[in-house]
């Protein structure tokens, strides 16, 4: 198959858990919350209130009133620092040292196949998301030839060792050259402004 994936280490999950998550996000965030949920994921950005821009993430529920902000490893705990200073009236926590799951990405031609041998059911449209037992699927284009899947610790070895079966070892600068060539721009440590 022409489909490869790699593990993505310069990536870390900033989890929010609690019911208020996607209220407290709606507030703080560029993209409308309200449209988050089991099926679905959206890309953001975080501001300052004078719009320096914290970081970029990808929004998606790993569980009931569980969410994560994907975004750089390298930004993640001050990206959470500032979070922090509008969510201590929310009834939602941040948790920005959790590893305990990890973020994968796929792509080539034939994803779709080894996703769907993989998995069964997979998203079928941009920033669509599929999960099951351990594992959060979700589609960044139209073509259906990138995803990220994010898989729970409890499960990532199992599911790590299958893709190993249906598809080839990429790396993640090759990943990172096709987030580029598709356009999309990421927040970094050496992009960001202090503030």
């Amino acid at each position: 198959m022409n489909c490869q994936f790699s593990s993505l280490e310069q990536e870390a999950l900033l989890h929010i858990v609690g019911p208020d998550s996607l209220k407290f996000l709606q507030g703080q965030t560029s993209c409308d919350t309200r449209k988050v949920d089991p099926n679905h994921a959206l890309p953001g950005i975080f501001c300052t209130p004078q719009g320096r821009v914290v970081c970029d993430f990808l929004l998606c529920e790993l569980d009931e009133d569980h969410f994560s902000l994907r975004l750089r490893r390298d930004i993640r705990s001050s990206s959470s620092a500032t979070f922090g200073k509008y969510i201590i009236f929310s009834k939602a926590d941040l948790e920005d040292t959790r590893e305990d799951w990890k973020s994968v990405g796929i792509w080539g031609p034939t994803s779709v196949q080894a996703l769907t041998e993989l998995f069964g059911e997979i998203p079928a449209e941009r920033f669509g998301a599929s999960a099951g037992e351990g594992y959060v699927l979700v589609q960044l284009d139209e073509a259906g030839q990138q995803y990220e899947c994010y898989l729970q610790e409890s499960t990532a070895e199992a599911l790590l060792l299958r893709m190993g079966e249906l598809m080839q070892p990429g790396t993640e600068s090759e990943w990172q050259a096709l987030q580029i060539t598709s356009g999309l721009a990421r927040i970094e440590a050496v992009t960001i402004e202090e503030f």
